[in-house]
């Protein structure tokens, strides 16, 4: 039955409104400062101090600037932290710039590939569509960081620093993908009229110059050797000739990527737990590193977390930064807006409702370096470094309340010798062979 709003129906409304207590009140004190001003509770405020059990010496937080490479920071933030510490190198930081040009000629040649794939598929199919809505982006996940690691090594920043599209990316990816759609348009049109393989790779590599062309006006040409020397923090003079960015990558970052794996937490019932799944049309290496997910329940997810920081690792992870937190202040808390209350509605949903029905997904990366336990070990709140420079929370790192992590955090790359022997072997024995969930699916958005 379809029945419309009528006049009767918006009198009930309103006489209803005159029936809430307070409504006039609550009415100016959002009118005037705002929903979230309005409901923010002086008790989470209290409760979020920024004190930890178990915290790790990170020093000075980084700054993606306007940029989605939130996942490239956290990446090379959990590599930098043991480089710091092994070579005393104070606030040291690796390009960004560096993995963000490679990642954009990679993602260009992983649509290519895609669009060549689907060409058969009519324009309107769901999956073209789908590739179309956006060729390429900022963001992405630790797979892909991990084949842009394996396969470019990193390098200083003070070697490849920022540009104006590195800290403000947005001209360049409404360029880029403006590109790319033309370039399908040619791609597919090839494909259809029976054009041989081999002129249609010789086209797509033609495509890939012209992009590589841009790229290096945007971001810099990236280096093949360089030179670099440094002082460590007791002012010990250190000078490397000529090296490589595979091999500086070798030399100084103490991390043995295929140990470091993606758990999840997505508790819908398409995911049963213990299983390992992939997307598809996700990545941007071909022939790389394939996403993966191993999926586990809160209390396995949560342990694994607890686990690695008493190990003195951090932690790089994805959640849904935009939910319940105050960005200035460096709160992220279930309890920091009083939602409810302000509108005397109830707005719970689960996290697998949450995620089902599209209210939440996977939007940003930090890195987890503390967490405080309570007597018997049980997580009360956690320390978050995040990658929006130093004006925001206390020098740029955030307080994350436990129930906050239950809801909102989504996915941790764990060693795997962090996890119980049942889990790595579950991992081991599916890692080849991953459930392949459709590339809409919410465990496929990018950080």
């Amino acid at each position: 039955m379809v029945k419309a709003i009528d006049a009767t129906s918006l009198q009930k409304f309103a006489a209803e409104f005159d029936k809430t207590p307070a409504a006039n009140v609550i009415k100016n004190s959002v009118a005037n400062n705002g929903i979230y001003k309005s409901s923010t509770t002086l008790k989470s405020k209290v409760s979020m101090d920024p004190t930890f059990s178990i915290e790790l010496d990170t020093g000075k937080v980084a700054d993606q600037k306007q940029s989605g490479l939130c996942w490239v920071f956290a990446a090379l933030n959990t590599l930098r932290h043991p480089m710091q510490a092994k070579f005393k190198i104070k606030d040291f930081e690796l390009s960004q710039g560096y993995v963000f040009f490679w990642d954009k000629l990679e993602k260009s040649n992983y649509f290519y590939e895609n669009v060549i794939k689907t060409a058969d598929l009519p324009i309107g199919d769901r999956k073209v569509d789908f590739l179309m809505a956006t060729p390429q982006q900022d963001g992405g996940q630790w797979d892909m960081v991990c084949g842009l690691f394996e396969k470019y090594g990193v390098v200083p920043k003070s070697v490849m620093p920022d540009t104006a599209s590195r800290t403000n990316s947005s001209e360049l990816n409404q360029v880029l993908n403006l590109k790319l759609r033309k370039d399908a348009v040619k791609l597919r049109q090839l494909v259809n009229d029976g054009v041989p393989e081999h002129d249609v790779e010789a086209q797509k590599e033609q495509m890939l110059s012209e992009v590589y062309r841009m790229l290096v006006y945007a971001i810099g040409e990236p280096p093949t050797h360089f030179d670099w020397s440094y002082r460590d923090d007791d002012h010990n003079f250190h000078r490397e000739n000529n090296i490589t960015p595979q091999a500086f990558y070798q030399k100084y970052i103490d991390l043995n990527l295929p140990e470091y794996i993606s758990t999840i937490n997505a508790p819908t019932q398409d995911k049963p737990y213990n299983h390992v799944y992939t997307v598809e049309l996700l990545g941007n290496v071909v022939g790389g590193r394939q996403v993966r997910h191993l999926n586990l329940d809160l209390a396995d997810f949560k342990q694994a977390a607890v686990k690695q920081l008493q190990a003195g690792e951090a932690i790089w992870f994805g959640s849904d930064v935009v939910q319940m937190s105050d960005r200035k202040a460096g709160i992220m808390d279930t309890a920091i807006y009083d939602l409810d209350g302000l509108f005397n509605i109830d707005f719970s949903m689960t996290k697998a409702q949450r995620l089902d029905y599209g209210e939440s997904m996977m939007d940003h990366a930090m890195v987890l370096t503390g967490v405080d336990l309570d007597n018997e070990g049980h997580p009360t709140k956690w320390k978050v470094e995040n990658s929006w420079g130093e004006k925001v929370g206390t020098k740029g790192y955030f307080v994350m309340s436990d129930a906050w992590f239950d809801q909102f955090v989504y996915q941790l790359v764990i060693n795997k010798k962090y996890l119980p022997e049942n889990l790595q072997q579950a991992y081991d024995q599916e890692k080849d062979s991953p459930k392949v969930l459709a590339p809409w699916d919410p465990m496929g958005a990018l950080a």
